[in-house]
This record gives structure tokens, C-alpha cells and sequence, in this order.
């Protein structure tokens, strides 16, 4: 038999594509490699034909699909939060995709196509187990585009005779389930987390369950449903038929690791259902399926790969002599130096330095990476294209997306970070592990592929130095870490250390720049920001609420002058390998930024103090004045700021009374994934 496995790079796919030709059928493999990796065919891919292919290509499987006899088609943007995240592009590769799979299957005559459908689309139905024949309820796009799925199978048997079949996996894990993803199943993240002593996060109480299936099981029944006689049309439920709750797997994954560490629990993920047990009977009936791979020994079968996978990289880094720094391997060619990633570039600062580099340079191409979590693609509609400016709704942290993006960079502003001071007082945590990954995810993916990094840093990495010029070599003084008004800065000065690593050792181009309060149109006031939220006031009759005394002084930097210094050390080959501060030095106080908007805005408003406790959760703690000292910028670049404290409110008024007057439409989850 000639089968074509869509997805076959992936975790479940690659096992299966194993199976079929250690049975001795022939192989196509079809993947974009979005979500799949070729080491997951390492010691097959000379055994196979691989199409690189893009689903949502419709025209583009006529040729792999020519003279096939079956499909097993499990290619899909998998996982609950990425569909939340991004509901588009789930449906067009889910649905659209598996539309596009059965359309070609049935023009090249295939007889069979086995469609990899999920659990999920029981959603809300709260009968357990679930039974094939109960009524669906999905929650999440995800389960929405998987249910969309089956319906066209059995309407492509019921119309056309197309013989399809559909198997609800629940929960799948085993070997080669990437630990690393943004996305990442729960089993591989907590032993990825376990074995390097960290703390698995669990998802509200623990109390949900989960009916957890070993990969070769799901194999076995795949292997099954290509050749049952009389199931077209049908649906199963693919699972070992025994809930475990989520506290349970994590005893049992410590157990097996000898693990000390103990989970910590955050808050439940939108869109997950409380619990999830399959009937396995249909499938058992009529495939014969057996899941005789159970839990126990699926886990062991599974830490043992991990260990070993641990071990083979260990065994990698001790190879060398102590002490020898390990050679950076050979990086690409530079390039022309016009492909441009910016990361949370549908930020405020992003979005203007997106502008600025379109105004300057015909050729530039620009790659915008955000997942709008703090960004806007309102800030951005005007620029995306498809050719000149691409935006991709994803994640910094997200190691496959990056690098992809990354492949086809010549330079990478990284700004993406949490923003405001609200923010990160309130969310310590977040704002301390997605910092801190997002770091190293960039700077592996740079050094893979040869990128110059220039990378945001903050002001805050100061600490409390204060009340005279800063340098960047001054020493940095941080507060008690048990105070979360510290973690932005521990957070950002880990990723300066982390650069200066990746430079010395790695050798990758990469310039710090420490930005000093950042002001100007689009930004917003939701997480802290004083400027935006004074205006907004203003012109909505408020009084202006500052907190404390008023008397506390920042130097703010007008969006533009910033932008402009960015761009100059991104083009300047001096500045690889150095920190910058970008600001200027003109202190006001915000008492006396609340007056002047009041005065600029010819507003009525007055002047309300708040005290701190009132503003900002436990944990908050105010600076006293910092300065920046520009010498470094200004001898390298010529940089000087040309715009006024009295500039950047007045645009900001404007650009607020724009809004009022014509808000701006709200633009679409994403327009691309990666």
C-alpha cells in the first residue's frame, strides 16, 4: 500500500510513518514543519518521499496525493490556547486544510482517508464518559475546527464514497512531543520542568482528569482503521478508557524522575474542560483496538527517552575539555541587511519603528511578530501587505515559530516584553519566566542563523541608583526579590547577561539599548502608563489621578527620538556587543505633567492625589530620579533627541482626540502563522 501521512514530521505522525514502513508500505509525508521537525524522521527520511507543503495550498497536494491508496491525514495547528490565541488560522488549517485533504484525495482516487480528530469536541457535555453518539459541544476554536473536520469525512463518504474515518485521540503523549512549545502537552512540559528542578505549573486546582494515551496505541489504531471493513463514515474515540487527574500525573511523573520539587498552581486555562474519559468500546468492537501500552509503563517509556535525550546532550557538552569554550558553529552569510523581525512590533514602540523603517528605505522587508497580548493590530493595519510587512500573531517564547521567522532575517529588534508598571507588580511571575525565555529563544535562533540582535532593555535595570547621570557601566541595585516591583528588572537584566553570553561565547552580533520612559501617540494607559491615562483624562473631564505626591521626577523621550536612535545603532557595526541608554535628560515632575496636559488639552480637569497603596497591589515600591547619561550614543551615532516633553503631549492629545472622534476598527485575530 502507498499512504501519504500529512503531519508525519510531528510527534503522533513520525511514529506512524515508523509503523508503516517497518510493515513495508510506501511513504509520502507532507508537512509545512510549522509544528513537525525532520529529526523526528531521522533514520527514515531516506525511506520516504517528504513534500514541504503548506495544506491550505489546496492545488498543492495533487501531486503527493497522485496514486496514493490511503491518507492518514493528521496535520492540524494543535492546542486549545494557540486556537484561542489565533481562531483564524486554526480553522484554515483544521477545517480548510482537511477540506483541501479529502477534496484531493477524492480527485486522485484514494481509497481511504483516516482523519485525527480530538477529544476536545466533547467540550461541555458533562455525561462521562464520552460516548461517540452524544451530542457535541465544543468549547474552543480548536475543538470547533476539529468537529468542522469530521463533519466534511462523513460528508465526503455520504456524497462522494469517499471511505473516511475519524478517531478522537484523547490525550496523546510519548517520545519526540516537543517540551519546549508555547503549546506544549502537559506530560512532556512537566518533565521537561521536573528534571531541571523547576516547579510544573498546574492549571487551576489539579482536580481535572484526563484520560492519557501512549502514542503506540494510537499507532495501532490508525493502523487499524486503514483496513476495517465497514467502519466509512465512522468516528471513534481512540484512548486507554481510565481517568487520571492532573495532581495524579504529576506524583506519578515526580515518582518516576525522583524528583523533590513540588507543582505550583496558576490560574485555569480558558477554554479547557474539567474532565475528559473516553467509551472505548466502539473502537475496540469494530477495529479491534487494544490499548495494551497503559499509563505506568507509558510513562516509563517515556522519561526514558527524555533521560536519554538528557543524557545525549550532556554527553555532547562534557565531551569537550573543562573549561574550553565550545566552538560557534559556522554562521550564514551575511545578507543585505533589508529583512527586518521585529518582535511585539504591534506594540507601541514597534509600531512606529515599523513606520520610520518604510519611510526610509524602499526595499526594506519587515516581518512583525506579536500575539497582541499587550500590542494592537490596529497600530499596525495600515502597514501589513503581505509583501513589504508580514505579521505573524505568535509568541517571542515560541522556539519553532522564531526560528522559522528567523531563517529569513537579516537583523531582529527584539521589544517584546511585558509593558507598565501595573503590570508587572501584579504579575511577577509571567513577567519574570516570559521574559527570560523569550530572551534565550531569540538569541538561539540568532546564532543559528547568523542574525544581528539588537535587544530593548529598560531603565529599571538601574534599580535604585538614582539622582545623578547613568552610565552604562554603573553598577545595578535592585530592591528585595521578594518585592514584585523588582522582577522587571531582574527579568531584563538576566537577558542583558544573557546577550553578553550569547556574544562572547556564540559569537552573535548583538547591541543592548536601555530605554528611559518612552512616550508618544499609541501608547497605551491600561497597564501603568502615565501619559496616555493623564490624557485620556483630561479630555474626558476627569481629574487627573497621580499617585504619591506628585513630586516624583522621570525624563520622558518622545517615541520618535527613540525610534531614531534604534535604527542608528542597528546599523552601526561599532555598537555590536555594547549597551546603550536612550533618553534624554530634561527631569519634570508628574504633578507637573498632569498640569501641563490639563494646560496643552484646555481641559477643565483637576488634579487628584492617590496614594500608593491605593494603586498598586503589595509588593510596589517607588524610585527616586534617574538620568541618563547619552555620552556612548551620541560619540558613536551623532544622536541627538529633537523633540520636546511639550511635543510628545501635545501628539498624544491628538492622537487621542483622533480616537474619539474616529476610533479605530479593531483589526483580526491574525492574518499569518508560522
Amino acid at each position: 500500500m502507498r499512504a501519504l501521512v500529512t503531519g508525519g514530521a510531528g510527534f503522533i505522525g513520525s511514529h506512524i510513518v515508523q509503523r508503516l514502513l517497518e510493515t513495508g508500505h510506501e511513504v509520502r509525508v507532507v508537512d509545512d514543519l510549522s509544528t513537525g521537525r525532520l529529526s523526528n524522521l531521522d533514520g527514515l527520511i531516506d525511506d520516504l518521499e517528504f513534500h514541504e507543503l503548506d495544506l491550505r495550498d489546496g492545488s498543492a497536494l495533487r501531486g503527493p496525493m497522485t496514486g496514493c491508496d490511503a491518507v492518514i491525514h493528521l496535520a492540524a495547528l494543535p492546542s486549545v490556547p494557540r486556537s484561542i490565541a489565533n481562531p483564524l488560522a486554526s480553522h484554515e488549517v483544521n477545517a480548510t486544510g482537511t477540506l483541501n485533504v479529502l477534496n484531493a484525495a477524492r480527485e486522485a482516487g484514494a481509497g481511504r482517508v483516516v482523519m485525527a480528530s480530538s477529544s476536545s469536541i466533547y467540550g461541555a457535555a458533562r455525561e462521562s464518559p464520552k460516548r461517540e453518539d452524544m451530542r457535541p459541544l465544543p468549547i474552543s476554536p480548536y475543538a470547533v475546527s476539529k468537529l468542522a473536520g469530521e463533519s466534511y469525512c462523513r460528508s465526503f463518504f455520504e456524497v462522494y464514497g469517499l471511505e473516511t474515518v475519524a478517531l478522537r485521540y484523547f490525550n496523546v503523549f510519548g517520545p519526540r512531543q516537543d517540551p519546549e512549545s508555547e503549546y506544549a502537552a502537559v506530560i512532556p512540559k512537566f518533565i521537561r520542568a521536573l528534571s531541571l528542578g523547576e516547579a510544573p505549573v498546574i492549571n487551576g486546582d489539579g482536580e481535572q482528569s484526563r484520560d492519557f494515551t501512549y502514542v503506540d496505541n494510537v499507532v495501532d489504531a490508525n493502523m487499524a482503521a486503514l483496513v476495517a471493513d465497514g467502519v466509512g463514515g465512522r468516528v471513534y474515540n481512540i484512548a486507554c478508557g481510565g481517568a487520571v487527574t492532573l495532581n495524579e500525573i504529576t506524583a506519578r511523573l515526580r515518582d518516576a524522575l525522583g524528583a523533590q520539587v513540588e507543582p505550583i498552581h496558576g490560574p485555569e486555562r480558558v477554554g479547557d474542560v474539567r474532565h475528559s474519559l473516553a467509551d472505548i468500546s466502539a473502537a475496540c468492537a469494530d477495529l479491534g483496538y487494544d490499548p495494551v501500552v497503559g499509563l505506568e509503563e507509558g510513562i516509563r517509556r517515556t522519561v526514558g527517552y527524555y533521560r536519554e535525550q538528557g543524557a545525549s546532550a550532556a554527553a555532547a557538552t562534557v565531551s569537550a575539555p573543562r573549561l574550553r569554550l565550545v566552538p560557534a558553529p559556522a554562521r550564514p552569510p551575511r545578507r543585505d541587511g533589508k529583512r527586518m523581525l521585529i518582535t511585539g512590533g504591534a506594540g507601541f514602540i514597534g509600531s512606529h519603528l515599523a513606520e520610520t523603517l518604510l519611510q526610509r528605505d524602499d526595499e526594506v522587508r519587515i516581518v512583525i511578530l506579536d500575539d497582541l497580548s499587550t500590542g494592537a493590530y490596529e497600530n499596525i493595519e495600515q502597514l501589513v501587505d503581505g509583501e513589504r510587512v508580514r505579521f505573524v500573531r505568535g509568541s517571542a517564547t515560541d522556539a519553532r515559530t522564531v526560528d522559522e521567522l528567523m531563517r529569513d532575517a537579516d537583523r531582529c529588534i527584539h521589544l517584546a516584553s511585558a509593558v507598565g508598571v501595573q503590570m508587572v507588580v501584579s504579575e511577577p511571575l509571567d513577567t519574570l519566566m516570559k521574559s527570560v525565555r523569550a530572551s534565550n529563544v531569540i538569541m538561539h535562533a540568532a546564532a543559528r542563523n547568523g542574525v544581528r540582535v539588537l535587544f530593548s532593555s529598560t531603565s529599571e535595570v538601574y534599580g535604585k541608583q538614582s539622582h545623578r547621570l547613568l552610565a552604562e557601566d554603573d553598577d545595578l541595585i535592585f530592591g528585595s526579590p521578594a518585592k514584585g516591583r523588582w522582577t522587571y528588572a531582574i527579568a531584563k537584566s538576566f537577558g542583558e547577561a544573557l546577550i553578553h553570553g550569547y556574544s562572547r561565547q556564540r559569537g552573535v552580533d548583538a547591541t543592548i539599548v536601555r530605554l528611559f520612559n518612552c512616550v508618544g501617540p499609541r501608547q497605551t494607559g491600561t497597564y501603568g502608563m502615565v501619559l496616555p491615562r493623564f490624557v485620556r483624562q483630561a479630555l474626558a473631564g476627569e481629574n487627573l489621578t497621580v499617585y504619591g505626591d506628585g513630586k516624583q521626577t522621570r525624563c520622558f523621550t518622545h517615541v520618535r527620538d527613540t525610534v531614531a536612535a534604534l535604527l542608528a545603532l542597528s546599523d552601526a557595526g561599532a555598537a555590536c556587543g555594547r549597551t546603550f541608554n536612550i533618553g534624554t535628560p530634561n527631569l519634570i515632575s508628574i504633578h507637573e505633567l498632569a498640569r501641563r496636559v490639563i494646560v496643552r488639552s484646555g481641559s477643565d480637569s483637576g488634579i487628584t492625589l492617590v496614594p500608593y497603596e491605593q494603586a498598586y497591589p503589595s509588593g510596589f515600591e517607588e524610585l527616586g530620579t534617574r538620568v541618563p547619561d547619552t555620552t556612548c550614543l551620541q560619540e558613536l551615532t551623532g544622536w541627538e533627541a529633537q523633540y520636546t516633553i511639550n511635543d510628545a503631549i501635545d501628539d498624544v492629545i491628538a492622537y487621542e482626540r483622533m480616537r474619539l472622534v474616529r476610533p479605530s476598527p479593531l483589526g483580526p485575530a491574525a492574518t499569518a502563522g508560522a
